[in-house]
Order: C-alpha cells, then sequence, then structure tokens
C-alpha cells in the first residue's frame, strides 16, 4: 500500500510534470552547441495569433520559456488525499537563465524548501535547516529527462482546444482547455486543464489545472510574470 507521503509526492510530481516540463529542459542550444547566452534574454517579442493546431500553440508557448528569461512562476497547489486534505502549498520559482534559478517552498508536503541551482552546482534546504551542496543534473540529462516527460505527456494530455479571447491580470490572452487522461507516476489520472497565452508575445501567462484518482485529487494554480527582477545567488554555506 502507498504511504500518505508518497501519495503526496506522486501528485505533486505530476502537477510539476505537466506545468513545467518546457521549464526544465535546460540551455537551449545555438548552432555549434553553445547554451543560450545572455543576449537570449533580450527575446523578440512577436504578437501570437492561435493556429489552427491547438496542441501545438500550447507546445510552442511552453518552448518560448527557454528565452523569457528572467521571469518567475508561482504556483498555489491544494487537495486531499484519502479524505485528508493537503496543506494549501504555494512554490515561487525565479529564473534568471537555463542554468541559474532560485526556488521556493512554503507549507504544504515538501515543508519549507529552497532549491538553487547556479551551473553544474545545486544547494538545498529543507524545513529551514543548513544549506547542502550538491551536483546540478547534467545538460545532457535535463534534455534526456524533458524529452521523456514531454513523451509521457503526450500521452495523457488530449483533446486541446482553442477557448477564445480572454483578459488575464489585465493581459489579453487567447485561452485552451484540454483533458487529463492516463498513467503517470505510477498512478492513473484524469482531470482538466486551462492555459492561457499571451496575445502580445505567445508566452504562457497562466495554467490551471484539477487531477484526481481514486485516492485523492489535486488543484494547481500557476501564473508567470517576465521582465521581472530576479537574484539567484550562492547561499552562504
Amino acid at each position: 500500500m502507498r504511504s500518505e507521503h508518497d501519495t503526496k509526492l506522486s501528485w505533486m510530481f505530476l502537477l510539476l510534470a505537466i506545468t513545467v516540463t518546457a521549464c526544465s529542459v535546460g540551455p537551449s542550444k545555438r548552432a555549434g552547441g553553445s547554451a543560450a547566452s545572455k543576449e537570449d534574454s533580450s527575446r523578440n517579442v512577436s504578437a501570437f495569433t492561435p493556429s489552427n493546431d491547438p496542441r501545438k500553440d500550447l507546445h510552442e508557448a511552453l518552448e518560448k520559456l527557454n528565452h523569457a528569461y528572467p521571469y518567475r512562476l508561482t504556483e498555489v497547489s491544494s487537495g486531499s488525499a484519502n479524505g485528508k486534505e493537503i496543506p494549501q502549498n504555494t512554490r515561487v520559482v525565479d529564473f534568471a537563465a537555463a542554468d541559474r534559478s532560485h526556488a521556493k517552498w512554503t507549507a504544504g508536503p515538501l515543508g519549507n524548501t529552497e532549491v538553487i541551482t547556479i551551473g553544474d552546482k545545486q544547494y538545498m534546504k529543507l524545513n529551514n535547516g543548513n544549506w547542502t551542496e550538491g551536483a546540478a543534473a547534467s545538460a545532457v540529462r535535463r534534455e534526456g529527462t524533458a524529452e521523456r516527460m514531454r513523451d509521457l505527456l503526450a500521452k495523457v494530455v488530449k483533446d486541446v482546444k482553442y477557448a477564445g479571447a480572454e483578459t488575464v491580470n489585465g493581459v489579453a490572452c487567447h485561452a485552451y482547455v484540454y483533458a487529463i487522461d492516463g498513467e503517470l507516476a505510477g498512478q492513473r489520472w484524469a482531470g482538466t486543464g486551462k492555459s492561457w497565452i499571451g496575445a502580445s508575445d505567445g508566452l504562457p501567462r497562466q495554467i490551471d489545472s484539477e487531477l484526481t484518482t481514486s485516492s485523492y485529487q489535486a488543484k494547481s494554480h500557476i501564473t508567470y510574470e517576465y521582465n521581472v527582477t530576479v537574484k539567484v545567488e550562492k547561499p552562504a554555506m
């Protein structure tokens, strides 16, 4: 039987996978194999017009995150497992570059946790404890993991449809809805999702999802902020 701890981590894994797969792809490659450089942060902004392929629109919007630095992702998630409520969890991630980020979780299954990634180093602090240093996943490993996750998500995200023009947090967007149905992280999931893509730049602005299995439910609300001031530095060990 799965423990409550495993259950919590499982539904969190699915929420993270569906909403931020593109965020974990790692450095985008230029001709000649070099990683995305600082000049990529001055991204070319162009208006977004929905195509006749909603799934493609959604995929390309997430891929644009690889050139959108700096930006901030904020997720509020909640749920229940085996009839017990899971405390609301807030996760804020500042992305300064493809290999430079600072994530903070408050409350929820992971408690008060911070993870800083700078190049090939990763620093972690669990439940307000001491910082520990380790090796970050290599670019090759990150890319391989993201590719596998894309394959998995292609199987569970279904029936993507364009839902029309809507305004989110004062930003003109195009909305997309989809169903979630399939096995991921060792569980059978079903649910719905809705994503908003900025009309002026084609970037994700908000992603909402609701997921269920036979024993637990989860909700996730993610917002994105761009051109924000972020500072990602090595912590005092």
